[in-house]
């Protein structure tokens, strides 16, 4: 009997929601505004407006409507069901292993509920409406022109740093928070000039809040600038470029709640340091974009160890706003 029951558990933990929803087949509706028309799909020939059985497939659809004049031809476009995107979205959270299985589902694609052959449009492909939005989303351009000069606003809020401090071992954390401004000039239609000027520390909590520290606490930090060239490429940028920053690490006790005693006295070291700087953005809407910035440096000015690879890695989230066009 346990068997039994643990073999029911096991079999809906590991059937993905879309798997439960939805069948091989389903009917779609097929209209047009040609009149006295009709559809040949599959090998089967339909008299407009038609219910269909279709089986889900990630295969297109070839559909031919058929008038008293011409024939013409539309494919539709096979489309994640949104059972699929929507539904798992909640169930992966109880048992991911089941998200896999739709993977490999023919369940989990559809064509939309509908189809509308529009004759008097010269579109003969037909996008389901989760397709077409997805379609015309990383479609979509956002243009820029010579001379163009933008404020450049941003947050490198995750930050993962690699620093070498003097006389120290080497330092790595990751934490949150960081500014940052700058101008971003277009000399020709997709190249650009950026200079910025950015703060950024490895603060652990990702949100405001109130913290009251206890005991010994590194912590690390850069202010730093750049000159970076870049190239626009869609909703893409990539750049390249030359950077200036002073690196910290920090190391502070704090006498409260009664915390073990320190081991060593509270120190500070930094260090200017020259370096590069490689900014990657991608464009999500008319100013917000989202970008990874890495910014390796290799030369310490005023310290000993002069030549040593350091570097900081950003996660921004910049918003880029035309003040000259």
């Amino acid at each position: 009997m346990r068997q039994i029951i643990s073999i029911l558990i096991i079999s809906v933990f590991m059937t993905s929601c879309a798997t439960v929803v939805t069948r091989k087949s389903y009917t779609m509706n097929v209209n047009t505004n040609a009149k006295n028309a009709k559809v040949e799909i599959l090998d089967n020939t339909y008299q407009l407006p038609a219910t269909v059985k279709v089986e889900r497939s990630k295969n297109n659809l070839d559909i031919k409507l058929i008038t008293d004049i011409t024939t013409f031809d539309y494919t539709v476009k096979s489309s994640i069901n949104p059972a699929f995107l929507f539904g798992n979205l909640l169930f992966m959270q109880v048992s991911p292993a089941a998200y896999l299985i739709d993977l490999t589902s023919q369940k989990r694609f559809y064509y939309g509920k509908s189809v509308f052959l529009n004759i008097s449009d010269s579109i003969k492909v037909i996008r389901p409406p989760i397709s077409k939005s997805f379609h015309n989303y990383f479609s979509k351009t956002y243009p820029t022109d010579k001379d163009e000069l933008y404020l450049h606003l941003s947050f490198p809020h995750i930050n993962s740093f690699y620093f070498k401090p003097e006389n120290e071992k080497t330092k790595i954390n990751t934490g949150f928070w960081g500014l940052a401004v700058g101008f971003d000039y277009f000399y020709s239609a997709n190249k650009f000039v950026n200079f910025g000027v950015s703060g950024v520390m490895d603060f652990f909590i990702p949100f405001p809040a109130a913290v009251d520290f206890s005991g010994e606490r590194e912590s690390m930090s850069s202010i730093y600038t750049s000159l970076s060239n870049n190239h626009k490429l869609g909703r893409f940028s990539i750049g390249y470029g030359l950077s200036f920053a002073k690196n910290a690490w920090n190391l502070v006790y704090h006498d409260r709640f009664d915390p073990p005693p320190p081991t060593r006295d509270p120190v500070t070291k930094s260090h200017n340091a020259f370096g590069l700087i490689f900014p990657t953005y991608f464009q999500s809407g008319k100013y917000f974009n989202v970008g990874i910035i890495y910014r390796p440096t290799f030369y310490r000015q005023n310290i000993t160890d002069k030549f040593s690879y350091e570097h900081l890695i950003s996660m921004d989230f910049a918003w880029k706003i035309r003040i000259k066009k």
